[in-house]
């Protein structure tokens, strides 16, 4: 992840262990690259209820159209404070990188969509002259079946090697991912 994150203790002086806890989940955020613009993590134990400090832990996540937000508190120490509090801030963690996470997901599935429908350069592998029906070896190394229904042009000028344009089919065939449509372009020099 390219964006800082800022962490701020307040009222609460952590331990090595918790900063350690902070960096390691800072450092899962990774896997957002550039969607996060920039963050806090704020950790504050202003509340007290006897010796045991009420920590308060809020994690900000900015990115492209929005802020997602992941807040929790846990008790400081108590018998069972070092988990309470481990699981309070992993769960905060987790509730602001699955808000940056659904927001992109949403975006995701029309650009998907929008881009599955293109056509794709691939050659062609096999062809069964009997059935008039083929396959297509694509770029990215994914087969995809085709018959002579979605072909535009002639099947008798297809030969084994030859470069085409194919749109992968949203749906499976009987022999696995299909083409919707098939252009030749030539063979393949």
């Amino acid at each position: 992840m390219d964006a800082p994150i800022e962490v701020s203790f307040r009222h609460f002086e952590p331990s090595d262990r918790i900063r350690a806890k902070v960096e390691e989940l800072t450092g899962q955020l990774d896997k957002f690259d550039r969607e996060i613009i920039s963050g806090r993590v704020i950790i504050d134990g202003k509340n007290k209820i006897g010796h045991k400090s009420v920590v308060s832990i809020q994690v900000e996540l900015s990115y492209p159209g929005g802020l997602a937000v992941g807040k929790r508190s846990g008790e400081f120490p108590s018998p069972t404070g070092q988990q309470t509090f481990d699981t309070a801030l992993t769960d905060a963690f987790h509730t602001a990188a699955a808000q940056v996470a659904n927001h992109f997901q949403k975006r995701s599935p029309q650009d998907v969509k929008q881009l599955a429908h293109q056509p794709e350069h691939g050659r062609i592998a096999r062809l069964d002259t009997t059935v008039r029906n083929g396959f297509i070896e694509m770029h990215d190394g994914a087969t995809l079946f085709f018959s002579e229904a979605v072909l535009k042009g002639r099947f008798d000028t297809l030969a084994e090697g030859d470069e085409v344009l194919a749109i992968p089919s949203d749906e499976e065939g009987p022999y696995g991912p299909q083409a919707s449509a098939v252009k030749p372009i030539g063979p393949l020099a």
